[in-house]
């Protein structure tokens, strides 16, 4: 998953994503011209990564820093601004490495984080968020959409049932719904249509500051290939590109684990999973179907204020069976 990779800034990623970003962005409008520009990163980012010293690395990211000159005046005439910033913000990361004027890894971060911030906006997986009608969202709760508005999502409940319908992710919540010390809490979810890429859903708690700046709070999901995750939300953590927006960014407790008591997505794209967070003494345990999957020190998860749901982007998911 790109984004995971990402987040932890790995070397390979470092070398290898950052073109493979760009490349994606905005696929049906670039010729061969840009995709020759994306292929001719690699080898300088390459040599940068592996230059002892910026003295070293000047001719390879002068050549890079001209490559992104290139790539923002390739958007400039085509109205797409924030590409502009992205493209103009890592040729200028850069070109500090040329001049030898910052550290060489910083300044790779920041050219990491343009091509993130590039991706994330123009939705390089061809699944632009969806407009799922209407902003509806029952009394008394709110929801926090990763980006764009609460508008293009479509909340209700009927009777025992919670029914969402995305647009753009988001963590639902509700200031009634608040637990400490001790406690569990679960719900069965479903997905009734298969995404076109996997996508997660599932379970929030620990809940602060939830529509501020300094949000916080943890959250279990599950996806379609019978795998789940675990991450916390530490405020809105930016990656080097507050020219632009800021990119949230989750801190990872557990990534991406198989477990075989999830049950993956059907052949009708239909998944239907229970999940469940206990926290008892010490420890936090989460559950799927009843089974144990994972078991944390407390320390690690937020537990304390808010829970609720955390539903992916363009998914019909409904929940019932709630126990709080």
């Amino acid at each position: 998953m790109i984004r995971n990779i990402l987040m932890r800034m790995r070397k390979t990623f470092l070398l290898v994503g950052i073109p493979s970003l760009f490349g994606v962005t905005l696929t049906a409008q670039i010729d061969p011209q840009y995709q020759g520009w994306m292929r001719s990163m690699l080898p300088s980012l390459t040599a940068i990564q592996k230059a002892a010293d910026n003295a070293a690395a000047a001719d390879a990211a002068t050549k890079l820093a001209e490559t992104f000159d290139q790539v923002a005046a390739y958007w400039k005439p085509k109205q797409s601004p924030d590409a502009v910033g992205f493209a103009e913000a890592a040729r200028d990361a850069a070109k500090a490495i040329a001049a030898g004027s910052a550290d060489k890894a910083a300044n790779l971060r920041k050219i990491q984080a343009q091509c993130n911030g590039c991706h994330m906006a123009h939705r390089g997986d061809d699944d632009p968020d969806r407009s799922a009608g209407g902003g509806k969202i029952p009394a008394g709760w709110s929801v926090r959409p990763d980006r764009g508005t609460a508008d293009q999502i479509n909340f209700t409940s009927v009777g025992d049932t919670y029914r969402f319908a995305m647009g753009p992710a988001g963590t639902f919540y509700r200031s009634d719904w608040t637990k400490s010390g001790n406690y569990g809490f679960s719900a069965r979810l479903t997905q009734k249509q298969a995404p076109s890429h996997p996508i997660s859903y599932g379970l929030s708690i620990g809940g602060s500051d939830q529509a501020g700046p300094n949000q916080t709070y943890s959250y279990f999901l599950v996806r379609s290939r019978g795998e789940y995750f675990i991450a916390n939300r530490e405020g809105d953590r930016t990656w080097f590109s507050p020219r632009i927006f800021s990119i949230k960014q989750p801190l990872t407790v557990v990534d991406w684990t198989a477990h075989p008591a999830i049950v993956k997505q059907g052949a009708d794209g239909r998944q239907t999973n229970t999940l469940g967070i206990q926290v008892e003494g010490d420890s936090v345990i989460f559950t799927v179907n009843g089974t144990e999957v994972t078991r944390l020190p407390k320390s690690k998860i937020h537990t304390d204020g808010m829970y609720g749901f955390r539903i992916g982007h363009n998914l019909d998911v409904d929940v019932d069976q709630v126990n709080r």
